[in-house]
């Protein structure tokens, strides 16, 4: 048995992913739909923010990824 059929064995004894489609990480990149805070503090966000606008993000790519609302509140 390769590799990749043991994993896959493996994964079959696992819950289910939140998406209810797969149980392997690896077949389905695990990821917010939509945007999220990845559980990220006010002023760790806002960090994060001007981090990936440094990195050349346009604005619209960074509040389609990131939950702004606590930074715009804080």
């Amino acid at each position: 048995m390769t590799a990749l059929a043991r994993r896959h064995a493996a994964a079959l004894r696992t819950p289910p992913l939140p998406c209810g489609k797969h149980r392997d990480p690896v077949l389905h990149q695990v990821a917010p739909h939509g945007r999220s805070t990845y559980g990220l503090a006010a002023p760790d966000l806002a960090a994060e923010l001007f981090r990936l606008a440094a990195r050349g993000w346009q604005p619209w790519e960074i509040t389609a990824r990131l939950d702004l609302r606590e930074v715009t509140a804080a």
